[in-house]
């Protein structure tokens, strides 16, 4: 019988594992649970990373919406994602992450998604790469 030991490695942020140290500092680097994260999609939009502290300070205390196991979706909570979408740039990376450190459950938020915001972001990164619309 072979026995083979393997090294696995946490995010000290989040709950994701793997067993490549290199990939998971990466990992780590840029987690949205990281609150010294670095964030990858600034970059990509051109826009100034701002401190996490930044962005939380934007949001209200989300136990203030919880009213019988559900998340109410109030104008309060909208024009907090709007005033943090505009100090964030509309990076939906730095969005999801004060969302997610502050406790705010994203699918609560009517106005968000993340995935269609990244796929805005890769359209517009790629026809300014390649001048062309994405298929």
């Amino acid at each position: 019988m072979k026995v083979k030991r393997v090294n696995r490695y946490y995010c000290e942020y989040c709950k994701k594992s793997g067993c490549s140290a290199r990939h998971m500092r990466h990992h780590e680097e840029r987690c949205t649970m990281n609150p010294g994260r670095k964030c990858g999609m600034c970059g990509l939009i051109d826009a100034e990373q701002q401190p996490m502290e930044t962005l939380l300070a934007v949001l209200p205390d989300p136990a203030l919406f919880w009213k019988d196991w559900a998340f109410t979706y109030t104008a309060e909570i909208q024009k907090a994602v709007a005033d943090l979408r505009e100090i964030a740039d509309g990076c939906p990376a730095c969005i999801l992450a004060a969302l997610l450190q502050k406790g705010i459950p994203v699918g609560a938020i009517y106005d968000f998604n993340f995935r269609e915001e990244c796929d805005g972001v890769w359209a517009r990164f790629n026809e300014e790469k390649y001048g062309e619309e994405p298929a």
